[in-house]
């Protein structure tokens, strides 16, 4: 190699490029095999002289020495030569540097740019496929390619791979040709079939037009269309599939066969280890996202997570993807939850996590009915530190959830009050009324926030509000009357909010009935459904040694976890504190146990 290096100033630059691409080929073998080869072995030795061990310390002094011999003889490469030995430093995965601070890269594209018309639907491939795969994107050049591209009238010499490779690369690189994208799309569109592409080429087709957000539905189609008709998909790779799947969620083309056939498929495998957690995360999002429920996958992904070791593969991103996907479709799996939760809290760094993923969690399990105070307890000091930067929708998000499950952080919904100060004129009808919600539940006042001002953004938006929103804000009008402060709803505004949660009506359970007939037969006159001053109705009313008391039949939806969710705390406390009526709750489970034993009264008569 020595001497090779030596005597190169001899080469010319076929001689050059020849040597980059094999020596790149080489290296990328030796280092895949030597890794894993036994001390003393062949590839060993090779990985240890060709790459210098795994720093690859002489790796990257080789391909320096064989820039500086090929940039001053440039202008004498060949277009294929070229498009080979910038083929050949992104496989070897070294950019060097060159006397004024620019890369190898940047220097190539200059003389690249000059052959165009000479690089063949290979060429242009492996030149872009490089560019991309080394991060060293160049806006001029991938522009003049695109141009080139779009104005040829035959695309028949562009094999799938190159057309995968170019569509692939302009994506990663962030360079949405929008002609060149349209230009292949209709291409491949007007192909009599998709049977030579391989499924990495169709899954790195749908992900880059995914990821520019470039829409062209016939596409979609005509690759989905592709996929059912085959007759298994034991030749995706789990990637491909992860892809595929994302792929046609984040692009809305929501093609049901197409998602049943993967989920067929994946369901059927006996071993997930191929998958990887991005894999996992990403097919649980797209299916959630498609509002596609197929209750036997994600059971099948949720186990496959339970049963793993340790979580440490998973990033931030994929415990906010599964814990979403997993509440988004409804699917109970109280063993994920726990085996996630025990996890994050675990770990050293949480400030990992950024805000929306923050908000999707706690959301998650909010929504799920799946509490786990130590994860809430964390995540609301990595929230309470960085809460500056949440925008409208995470605040809402991750006020709603800690109201939900009945967490009265004081210091977190306080340290959100300047943020939610700072969107309030951008805020829609349901941010607004979820926030006075959320605040009235955890019962944490501000008089900033909570001001003549808020009151006029609530004024502003009252032909906005729907029948939830304004129970919502009827709440928080009762919660302001518990503080005793002069905060008042306009006139029309109060009547609709009071009329809203008035005409929210309930039908009586099983469990009800069961409740009030026992009280019949014991003698009590309960009287049912009662509407009390405050708006809010209770299920029966009964006399308890001269004292009213309002008896709550509380069933599942009442709880989280056996403990009581925020909207049964804020009625429990608004009957008592404005309607000076004392409640008792009748918890299903203890009503169960209680007629189980033949107990006829409940304890509390």
């Amino acid at each position: 190699m020595a001497s090779t290096i030596e005597i190169m100033t001899t080469y010319e630059y076929k001689d050059i490029a020849t040597i980059a691409i094999s020596l790149a080929k080489v290296m990328k073998q030796v280092k895949s095999r030597g890794q894993k080869a036994a001390a003393g072995s062949l590839y060993q030795t090779l990985y240890n002289l060709l790459l210098g061990g795994a720093s690859s310390k002489r790796k990257h002094f080789i391909f320096s020495e064989i820039a500086m011999h090929a940039i001053p003889n440039l202008s004498k490469f060949e277009a294929r030569h070229l498009s080979n030995l910038i083929y050949a430093f992104s496989l070897a995965e070294v950019a060097p540097k060159v006397e004024d601070g620019r890369t190898f890269f940047d220097v190539v594209a200059l003389e690249a740019m000059s052959k165009l018309q000479h690089f063949n639907s290979q060429d242009l491939s492996n030149m872009l496929w490089a560019y991309a795969k080394m991060g060293s994107s160049n806006i001029v050049l991938f522009k003049a390619t695109g141009d080139l591209i779009v104005g040829m009238k035959d695309l028949s010499t562009f094999l799938p791979q190159h057309l995968s490779n170019i569509i692939w690369a302009c994506a990663t690189a962030d360079e949405s040709h929008q002609r060149l994208f349209l230009k292949l799309s209709n291409h491949i569109v007007a192909m009599k079939d998709l049977g030579q592409f391989k499924p990495q080429e169709l899954s790195n087709i749908v992900w880059a037009y995914a990821t520019v957000c470039f829409s062209h539905s016939k596409l979609f189609s005509k690759v989905s269309d592709h996929i059912v008709a085959m007759k298994d998909l034991g030749h995706f790779k789990s990637q491909e599939l992860s892809n595929i799947v994302w792929s046609y969620a984040t692009s809305g083309y929501l093609h049901p066969r197409l998602f049943s056939k993967v989920s067929d498929h994946i369901i059927a495998m006996k071993d997930f280890s191929t998958f990887l957690s991005q894999h996992i995360s990403n097919i649980i999002w797209a299916y959630a996202i498609a509002g596609k429920t197929y209750p036997q996958l994600f059971r099948k992904f949720a186990d496959h997570i339970v049963a793993m070791k340790d979580l440490r593969q998973l990033i931030p991103q994929h415990f906010s993807n599964i814990s979403w996907a997993f509440a988004t479709v409804g699917m109970s799996h109280p063993q994920l939850y726990t085996k996630l939760a025990n996890h994050i809290v675990t770990m050293r760094d949480l400030n990992e996590f950024k805000p929306q993923e923050i908000s999707n969690i706690v959301w998650a399990y909010a929504s799920a009915g799946e509490t786990h105070p130590l994860l809430f307890e964390k995540l609301a000091e990595v929230a309470i530190s960085m809460s500056n930067d949440f925008n409208l929708q995470n605040i809402d998000n991750l006020l709603w959830a800690y109201a939900t499950v009945g967490k009265s952080d004081q210091q977190l919904f306080i340290s959100f009050t300047p943020a939610i100060k700072s969107v309030l004129s951008q805020s829609n009808s349901q941010n607004v009324a979820l926030v006075a919600w959320a605040y009235a539940v955890a019962n944490v006042n501000d008089f900033s926030l909570f001001n003549a001002d808020f009151v006029a953004a609530l004024q502003a938006r009252e032909n906005d509000f729907g029948k939830k929103d304004l129970s919502q804000l009827h709440q928080w009008q009762l919660w302001q009357n518990e503080l005793k402060s002069d905060i008042k709803l306009p006139p029309a505004l109060s009547k609709k909010c009071h009329k809203a949660l008035v005409s929210h009506t309930t039908q009586s359970s099983r469990l009800q009935d069961d409740v009030i007939s026992v009280l019949l037969s014991i003698g009590m006159r309960p009287e049912e459904e009662v509407l009390t001053a405050s708006g809010y109705r209770l299920d029966a009313l009964v006399e308890v040694n001269g004292t009213t008391v309002g008896i709550e039949v509380d069933g599942p939806y009442h709880f989280i976890n056996r403990q009581p969710t925020g909207s049964t705390i804020l009625k429990r406390r608004q009957v008592t504190n404005l309607d000076g009526i004392q409640i008792i709750s009748v918890p299903y489970w203890e009503w169960s146990e209680q007629r189980s034993r033949s107990i006829c009264a409940p304890n509390w008569v």
